[in-house]
């Protein structure tokens, strides 16, 4: 057992880490084998990650809640993106490891778990984010029960946050967007093609920032009308990002409309000034993804010129499709055809990149009312 550096730089990970330990651990059927641990940047981070290694071999008792989940997450980069370790990582620092750290997995029981979730529902947080939270406690536990011989996962009993039902929501708080209307006056204000391209983007593809910031020239293609969404752009801590695959993996070709291909011409023609460029840059910022701030800044700026209401840049997607299930609703109405809500979502899931569950029940209430039809029915009694 010790620790060691690696000499051979080849063997260096990408961002240089080089220290690592070899212990012995029982394989399942209780013989010693060696174990090679993952790279770390210190020496000092390789002398830790070795102590804790040897807790957790030498006293399978003593099953603190720490340790678990550092092993948890190491056993996550096996299988899951990065960018979803990252965001399990960011939630469990900052929601589950204070109020669990000092404690071993075993004395966290049905009681220990309510409190946390009564502490939690004191904060300023969405449902889903406290979901979310919730998921990755439940999974931290899933994985004791099949590593470390816990017999049960409290967190399962105790369920999910819920939302209080006796506050009345009306139907505009539910979800927010801009009317076209809305769109129009507040893309009228914007004399940048960058940005002015990049809000037409959103409004009228629905795809999401990330997506639309990975987005690179030699994904539309302007001979058939199609963006090809393929990947995502993720933010990490200290300014870093990832490139990966879609939020759900699915990959999903979106028809451009006459206005957004207009747009798009028309802004390419300006960025091929350049001397340098390659139908491999970003659409949106060039040779580098335009940063995280600025749009937000300059999304904000434009709101307040026009006087529109003021949403954030995911509630451009909510947008395009209540644009979308009006234009439907109304052509339904002029030609006189059943307006079949089923047909409509799952188009747009295929779209949104979203399955027709979720499209149905984020958007349903976005519909006019079915009652006029329910009242004819009991009109011909």
């Amino acid at each position: 057992m010790a620790v060691f550096n690696e000499t051979n730089k080849s063997k260096w990970t990408k961002d240089g880490r080089h220290w690592y330990f070899i212990c012995y651990k029982k394989d399942s059927e209780g013989k010693n084998k060696p174990y090679k641990s993952k790279k770390f940047m210190t020496k000092k981070e390789a002398e830790e990650a070795e102590r804790l290694f040897l807790l957790k071999r030498d006293n399978p008792a003593k099953k603190q809640f720490k340790i678990i989940a550092e092993a948890y997450f190491e056993d996550m980069y096996k299988t899951k993106k990065e960018s979803t370790i990252i965001t399990y990582e960011s939630a469990y620092k900052v929601l589950i490891l204070p109020y669990f750290e000092d404690l071993d997995i075993s004395e966290i029981d049905i009681n220990k778990v309510r409190q946390w979730k009564e502490e939690l529902d004191k904060k300023d947080l969405a449902l889903n984010y406290k979901n979310k939270t919730f998921n990755v406690l439940k999974q931290i536990f899933n994985f004791a029960v099949v590593n470390y011989g816990i017999t049960n996962n409290p967190i399962s009993i105790v369920g999910r946050f819920q939302e209080n039902k006796s506050k009345i929501k009306k139907d505009e708080e539910k979800i927010r967007y801009i009317t076209k209307e809305e769109f129009d006056k507040f893309i009228s204000v914007i004399d940048k093609p960058l940005w002015k391209t990049f809000f037409i983007f959103l409004f009228y593809t629905g795809a999401r920032r990330g997506e639309a910031l990975a987005l690179n020239w030699n994904d539309i293609d302007f001979n058939n009308d199609l963006i090809t969404i393929n990947k995502t752009l993720f933010s990490k801590v200290k300014g870093k990002v990832l490139i990966t695959s879609t939020k759900n993996n699915i990959n999903r070709k979106i028809k451009m409309s006459k206005i957004l291909k207009e747009q798009l011409l028309e802004y390419k023609k300006e960025v091929m000034k350049y001397t340098d460029f390659s139908n491999n840059w970003f659409v949106f910022g060039n040779t580098r993804f335009l940063p995280l701030v600025q749009i937000d800044r300059y999304k904000d700026k434009y709101f307040e010129m026009s006087g529109v209401r003021r949403i954030t840049t995911h509630e451009f997607r909510h947008s395009h499709v209540s644009l979308l299930i009006n234009e439907y609703v109304k052509t339904s109405r002029e030609k006189n055809i059943k307006i079949d809500t089923a047909k409509f979502f799952l188009m747009m899931s295929g779209r949104m990149g979203h399955t027709v569950d979720v499209m149905q029940r984020t958007y349903m209430h976005l519909f006019p009312t079915m009652q006029d039809e329910l009242v004819d029915l009991l009109d011909n009694l």
